[in-house]
């Protein structure tokens, strides 16, 4: 069933100012393959920050940072209207947690204790499993001396406490505010989909999923479009070209040059994140790890190097001690000790402290304060105590990410889609989908379409500030359409944000082709698995297994809402442990190409473990898998997705249509996910194919000539009978005088454009 989302038991608004009366988002267990961890943290004890399989160092890594930089194109306005990231150290609204009463449950008490205190506004966003943990934190939190009404409790089910690398990761899209998902561990799931949850049910912002693999504590953003972060990014994406990684983050990140620093070894520190041993202050100010004598030589030269880089950025940078020591809790290797595993949140720094070790750490602890009071005057350094923690790989900041403050005295307004260059038909329905941010409550949104460019407006509805709105196009005929959103908070600023260029509406005809007629005919669709994206590259057919009659039925229609075995949904056999859940679809197109004005490809279903699945349209001239725009090959997808339910990936067609079509009109699309034995899951799969009609062309042949009088007869005559001779045909192509009616007024029009040509 087409989704995005689920009901919302009770919705926090970030920017509503009645913040003493928050109450709790409940994230619906709908997840199709699991509402429960499969790591059992009461039996197993918790996750750890590190991969459950590490991973190796490269022996050729270069000591010394470099940068990338993508070059400025409008990609970096995609999917639409800027995007920037936040630094940390931007104004803060709050600080999403997750609380476990087995995983390290006094640390996170402290910090939610410590950022609710008097005299400051910042709310703490706690994600819990379920209730019993919620009233088992409410205790822990209340006995601390948390002030509860700045605490909001969101219950998710979740893998781990890591909340800074599974995200999400917030961006603003011209200033309104917007989250990035990107892949995470792929073992943890839950984690995984954590942030598109968020995003759906308890922000309500839209969420662009990002499909890198790469985790929050990785990666900082930092002035002037820039980023941050190690060498583990080229290991976690090794299909993946700098070229490609510079444009990823530019797309979803708004960064421009992308700083990358040299991993730590895995002996030192088993993350390979670079927040274990730097953190950037602000736009000048940078704390940087210094290993104490005796410490691994690598480690002393990246981190060493490190602040070189960062002095010859223009950075001023302050060294606090780091150190590997034997912790009780994991006596089987050193633990990387950081003082830099920070987080900031407006005029307070929150940082490590491990004194209750005993030994020398009191010692460290007083020389790390000083260095960061140092580097931060005129902000509360808050030592929290990670003595608990910081055996599994990680300390404060891990465990947190910063929810950005909105300042601007007027709202935030994008319109998201449609965005401009689109066809639309007349007749049908198009989703409106726009973010809106304010300090303020929004209290309605206004929407708007003008067929003159601009010149003139004709509201379509007012609603809330839901994202989304179903609009059926009038049945009018311009190419200097714009769509408008406007929003309006309860202080009555009213700001507005129109489509970046015009749209088309014409008339025409929409037919969409499924498998629920002519299955095995001209419509086949082919699934098993392929060994790697080598064997798909440069294959329009890399698999051959057609699907059975039956499980052609369950992509015919969009009807899955169960559990994983739902058998409304096609679900593929799990390939091997090297190989890719592989499947094409393949439709014979009847239309003529020169005919065509936009053809729409629709697959809706997930891949296990909340892996990536892409989608491709092969491109015949290019004999290449394409995302239609003009880029090819692996990670060149014209849409992705990595959830735990169905979602539905599009790609539009608007122009070159012969390059998509074989020459007997055949179009194949790829449904590809890109993890090694994982079974995906297939619901409904259609391509939508649309015609514009031309003014005066009433059987809708093509062409306007004396076979049109009978049915234009008809439509002024018998509309219902109109409907039923010409299935999918416009009675307002009739409309000759544009008056917005099919009348008797039409006649003489009609009939001049039947005998000169001229139509309007």
């Amino acid at each position: 069933m087409m989704m995005r989302g689920w009901s919302v038991v009770a919705v926090l608004s970030l920017c509503a100012p009645g913040l003493a009366q928050l109450r709790p988002v409940q994230l619906k267990g709908d997840d199709p393959i699991q509402t429960e961890s499969h790591w059992d943290e009461l039996r197993n004890g918790p996750l750890p920050r590190w991969r459950e399989v590490r991973l190796p160092d490269d022996p050729n890594e270069p000591l010394h940072p470099y940068s990338i930089s993508a070059p400025v194109s409008p990609l970096a306005a995609a999917p639409n209207g800027l995007i920037s990231s936040p630094p940390e150290y931007s104004p803060t609204r709050g600080v999403i947690y997750r609380y476990s009463s087995t995983a390290w449950p006094t640390v996170t008490r402290d910090c939610v204790v410590a950022l609710t205190q008097p005299g400051f506004d910042e709310i703490a966003y706690v994600v819990v499993s379920n209730v019993t943990q919620q009233n088992s934190a409410i205790s822990s939190f209340t006995a601390g001396g948390a002030d509860m009404s700045r605490v909001q409790f969101i219950i998710a089910p979740q893998d781990s406490i890591w909340a800074r690398d599974y995200g999400p990761h917030f961006v603003e899209q011209n200033g309104a505010h917007a989250l990035v998902d990107s892949h995470y561990y792929p073992t943890r799931p839950l984690d995984n989909f954590l942030p598109t949850q968020l995003a759906d049910q308890a922000f309500l912002m839209p969420a662009y999923a990002m499909d890198l693999y790469y985790s929050g504590g990785n990666f900082q953003p930092g002035p002037s479009r820039s980023g941050f972060i190690t060498t583990l990014i080229n290991t976690d994406n090794p299909n993946f070209t700098p070229a490609l990684i510079a444009e990823r983050y530019q797309k979803y990140q708004g960064i421009d040059t992308l700083h990358i620093f040299p991993r730590l070894p895995s002996s030192v520190d088993a993350t390979g994140h670079i927040d274990m041993w730097m953190y950037l202050i602000d736009d000048d100010s940078v704390f940087i790890s210094q290993f104490i004598a005796g410490s691994n030589a690598t480690a002393i030269s990246v981190t060493n190097n490190a602040a070189t880089y960062m002095q010859g950025l223009g950075f001023t940078v302050t060294r606090g001690p780091a150190l590997n020591a034997i912790h009780p809790d994991y006596p089987f290797a050193a633990s990387h000790f950081t003082y830099a595993n920070a987080y900031r949140v407006n005029n307070r720094i929150f940082i490590p402290s491990y004194g209750a070790g005993g030994g020398s750490y009191p010692a460290y602890d007083a020389q790390a304060l000083a260095a960061w009071q140092a580097a931060a005057p005129g902000v509360q350094i808050v030592p929290i105590n990670c003595w608990p923690i910081i055996s599994a790989a990680g300390a404060i900041h891990c465990i947190v990410m910063q929810v950005p403050r909105y300042t601007d005295e007027l709202p935030s307004a994008q319109l998201i889609s449609p965005s401009g260059g689109e066809l639309l038909v007349a007749g049908q329905t198009k989703q409106i989908r726009w973010v809106a941010t304010d300090n303020e409550q929004i209290d309605s949104v206004a929407l708007y379409y003008s067929l003159n460019d601009g010149a003139d407006w004709t509201m379509i509805t007012t609603t809330t500030n839901s994202g989304a709105f179903n609009w059926t196009v009038p049945n009018v005929s311009s190419s200097n359409v714009r769509i408008k959103v406007a929003v309006t908070d309860n202080a009555a600023n009213t700001v507005e944000n129109i489509s970046a260029d015009k749209l088309t509406i014409r008339l025409g005809q929409r037919t969409t082709y499924t498998f629920a007629t002519q299955a095995g005919v001209d419509r086949f669709a082919r699934g098993s698995s392929t060994a790697s994206w080598a064997n798909i590259n440069a294959s329009r057919l890399p698999v051959a297994t057609l699907l059975s009659a039956a499980n052609y039925t369950r992509v015919s229609t969009s009807n899955a809402t169960g559990t994983a075995s739902d058998t409304n949904r096609y679900i593929s056999s799990t390939p091997g442990s090297s190989s890719e859940s592989t499947h094409v679809f393949e439709f014979t197109i009847a239309e003529d190409p020169a005919r065509i004005a936009d053809i729409q490809v629709d697959w809706e279903g997930f891949a296990g473990g909340c892996t990536n699945v892409e989608l491709y349209v092969w491109d015949e001239t290019q004999g290449a898998w394409s995302d239609t725009t003009g880029l090819f090959g692996e990670n060149r997808s014209a849409d992705n997705f990595a959830g735990n339910r169905d979602a539905v990936l599009s790609v539009n067609i608007r122009e070159d249509f012969e390059r998509y079509l074989t020459a007997d009109g055949r179009l194949t699309v790829l449904a590809y996910a890109d993890r090694p034995a994982v079974a995906s899951y297939h619901d409904y799969v259609a391509v939508t194919v649309s015609v514009v009609t031309q003014p005066g062309d009433l059987n809708c042949d093509g062409v306007v000539n004396n076979f049109d009088i009978d049915a234009f007869v008809l439509a002024l005559l018998d509309p219902a009978g109109y409907a039923l001779a010409y299935p999918g045909c416009n009675p307002a192509a009739g409309d000759l005088n544009a008056d917005g009616l099919l009348n008797n007024f039409d006649i003489d029009p009609f009939v001049h454009c039947i005998l000169t040509g001229e139509c309007n």
